[in-house]
C-alpha cells in the first residue's frame, strides 16, 4: 500500500513556481491541506497540492474561452464620429 507522499514548503514552492512566503500564507496552508508535525515541521499532502494545480488549470483555461468569446462579441467596427458628420 502507497502512503501518499507528503511535501515541505520548499517542494511545494517549486511545483507552483512561487515564493516559500506565499505558500505559508494561511489561505494557501488551508487550500492546499496543509498541517504540522510537532512545532515547526509544516507538510503539505502530495494529492492536495495535486489536485490543487489541476484546479487552477482547469480554472484558467474556462476563463480562457470566456474572455475570447466577450473580444468575439464585441470585436466589431466602431463608427467614426466627426463634427461635421462627413462619416
Amino acid at each position: 500500500m502507497n502512503k501518499p507522499k507528503n511535501l515541505t514548503t520548499k517542494e511545494v514552492a517549486a511545483i507552483l513556481n512561487c515564493s516559500e512566503s506565499l505558500v505559508r500564507r494561511k489561505d494557501m496552508k488551508n487550500k492546499l491541506g496543509a498541517f504540522y508535525i510537532g512545532v515547526d515541521g509544516l507538510r503539505y499532502p502530495e494529492d492536495k497540492v495535486d489536485q490543487y494545480v489541476n484546479n487552477q488549470k482547469e480554472r484558467a483555461s474556462q476563463q480562457f474561452a470566456e474572455d475570447k468569446a466577450e473580444v468575439k462579441k464585441t470585436h466589431r467596427r466602431k463608427k467614426l464620429h466627426s463634427n461635421f458628420d462627413l462619416f
